[in-house]
């Protein structure tokens, strides 16, 4: 099954965007930064992406010389900031959160109109495992059960997940077959919004990462009850991970920077000099870390080789899950 999500129109727009943008002069180092820089974050406040790329916005200003504002353009699963961001002037003053759906939703949305070949990477930063989480009195406390719950009342089970394509979606979906289960999908603008849902006791489970957990789970707000991961370092400790279950679901979230294709150079050797500066900086590394991911950082063709098999790996999952 493949989710018809946006339109031939909508492509043809966004292509024709970035394609202005390319034609435009470009900036070289010497003249970059000429003002402020706008970090682009296809999701809502709130979530892991968000808060990410706020922590990155505030430690990367001082290496960069120049103010990073955040905008959050939200919806279409991701495209409409990854296409804003993809079709923007290739001159370094338009940058934007490269993050997991851009692998994912090219596999399962018929026409999404981006991918990450539209980005020249700059910097990966975060890669946090998935993680399914619940409210306390749901009377879940383990993977187990709720495939237990599941399979006593199929089709009843609502999992909220970040919208069709995104990688909660694919995780969800790629447990189900594996599981062989019947749930609901609820699209969220973001996995923020499907935590809080999940709060509310208006959905059953979401998906969101590590980080975006964390804060939930430390309040005692939401429980974790699995993580996807095979490497225990990488785990929260006292839940066990969905591959001691017998699941195996290893295409976490991950976050980094790019900026639109066609960016000269010099200018995105500032920028991946500026991801290195901040990678290092002792108070950003704790202030990402007290989020609950901690740094996983990749600079420039490196990450961009890296990308480019996490795409593929998104392309596997798809296949295998059916979707």
């Amino acid at each position: 099954m493949r989710l018809t999500h946006l339109t031939g129109a909508g492509k043809a727009l966004a292509l024709a965007g970035v394609a202005l943008g390319l034609g435009s002069a470009p900036a070289q180092a010497a003249d970059y930064p000429q003002k402020p820089v706008e970090l682009v974050i296809p999701f809502s406040q709130g979530g892991g992406t968000d808060q990410v790329g706020r922590i990155f916005a505030q430690y990367a200003e001082p290496y960069l010389g120049t103010e990073i504002f955040v905008s959050n353009r939200t919806g279409g699963s991701g495209a409409v900031g990854f296409a804003y961001g993809a079709a923007a002037k290739p001159d370094g003053h338009v940058i934007t959160m490269v993050v997991t759906t851009l692998a994912a939703a090219p596999h399962t949305i018929d026409q999404y109109p981006v991918s990450y070949e539209d980005f020249a990477p700059v910097c990966l930063l975060t890669a946090p495992p998935a993680t399914l989480a619940v409210h306390p009195d749901s009377g879940i406390t383990s993977l187990e059960d709720l495939i237990a719950k599941a399979k006593a009342e199929p089709g009843k089970i609502t999992i909220g997940t970040a919208g069709p394509g995104s990688n909660t979606h694919l995780i969800a979906a790629s447990l189900a077959d594996q599981a062989g289960i019947e749930v609901r999908y609820v699209p969220n603008k973001g996995s923020g919004p499907a935590l809080t849902a999940t709060y509310g006791k208006h959905i059953d489970v979401a998906v969101a990462d590590k980080a975006e957990v964390a804060p939930w789970i430390s309040d005692g707000r939401l429980r974790a009850i699995t993580v996807f991961t095979d490497d225990p370092a990488n785990s929260i400790d006292g839940v066990k991970m969905a591959s001691e279950s017998g699941y195996n679901i290893d295409i976490g979230s991950f976050r980094a920077i790019g900026a639109p294709k066609g960016t000269p150079q010099p200018v995105l050797d500032v920028l991946i000099e500026t991801c290195r500066k901040t990678s290092e900086d002792p108070a950003f590394v704790e202030h990402i870390t007290k989020t609950g991911t901690e740094p996983y950082v990749l600079l420039g063709e490196k990450f961009g080789a890296w990308l480019a098999g996490k795409h593929k790996a998104f392309g596997d999952a798809v296949k295998a899950a059916g979707l």
